[in-house]
Order: structure tokens, then sequence, then C-alpha cells
């Protein structure tokens, strides 16, 4: 199922991309979004192409109901964005993936962080969420995406909360 989210950060490209290189942030996703544990890597630096991957255990009382009997009362997700080095006006692509553990269900998604201003910047988030379940992959993949949305806008809250803490 196709998914596109166009979100609005309170930082400038530049900062934005040092935000998701900093585990303080990781940090900070993991509170917005209630999950029990964090753990998150960087390859490379935010002044170039770098890579992140972060695994995050969630609480599934948001996951539809004919998702959770599936896994539980909480799920690992497993992300990476791997971002290419900017362009000359700041902006950059990348790739986003995430996977949820012990499940055959995940995003893949091309990812492009834009400046908007001096202090702001805005990230398009434009994939394909897989559930590949015998008979019901379909369904779970439609009950899922409202979910994943609410999951991604989670990302504008957590970047004005690192813009305020690094203030």
């Amino acid at each position: 199922m196709r998914v596109h989210e166009t979100l609005d950060l309170p930082l400038s490209a530049a900062d934005a991309a040092a935000m998701y290189a900093d585990p303080s942030y990781a940090e900070i996703r993991k509170n917005a979004l209630g999950a029990s544990s964090v753990t998150s890597t960087v390859d490379g630096d935010p002044s170039g192409a770098f890579t992140v991957r972060t695994e995050m255990s969630l609480p599934t009382d948001r996951v539809p109901e004919v998702a959770r009997r599936f896994v539980g009362s909480s799920l690992t997700v497993r992300e990476e964005q791997s971002w290419d080095a900017p362009a000359a006006d700041g902006a950059r692509s990348g790739r986003n993936r995430l996977d949820v553990v012990g499940m055959p269900a995940g995003m893949v998604a091309s990812i492009r962080l834009t400046p908007a201003g001096e202090a702001a910047s805005t990230l398009e988030i434009d994939g394909d969420l897989t559930a590949k379940v015998p008979l019901i992959g379909g369904r779970l993949e439609k009950a899922a995406a409202p979910y994943i949305s609410q999951v991604l806008r989670v990302e504008q809250k957590a970047a004005a909360t690192y813009r305020d803490q690094q203030a």
C-alpha cells in the first residue's frame, strides 16, 4: 500500500540532518512514541552521506486490532535511514526502511529533505507499506496505514522538542 507524508520540520535542512544523527533525538522519539527502549547507531557524518540505524520497542495499544493479534503487547521496529550528501542548496535525498521484527511487514520509502527557509525544512516520505501475510496481508496494510501515518507525524513534534532542547 502506498504511503505519502509531507512533514514540516522546525529546523534548517542541515540542522535536521544533524538531528537525525544525534542519539538524543532517538531518545526524544522514544518518549514521544511511548516506546520502552531504543538503540541508535550512525555511520558517516551528517555533513555528508550518512546512515542511521534505530531499533525501537513500541507498545501496540494504538495498533489496529487486526494486526495486534500477530504482534502481542509490543513490537520491535528496525529503521534504517540512508542519506545522500547534501546538494548545494542543502537538500538531500535518501532511503528509509522499516522492518517489524518477527513479521513479514515493513515499509520501504524514498525520503527527501528540502530547505523551507532559514530555520525550516520539509521532509517528504514516499513509500510502500507491505504485510506479506497470506490471505489477510492487504487488510493488514489498510489497517496499519493510518497508524504508520501517526507514527510519521510524531517526527514533527519530536523535531520541535529537539530544537527547543538545543536552544
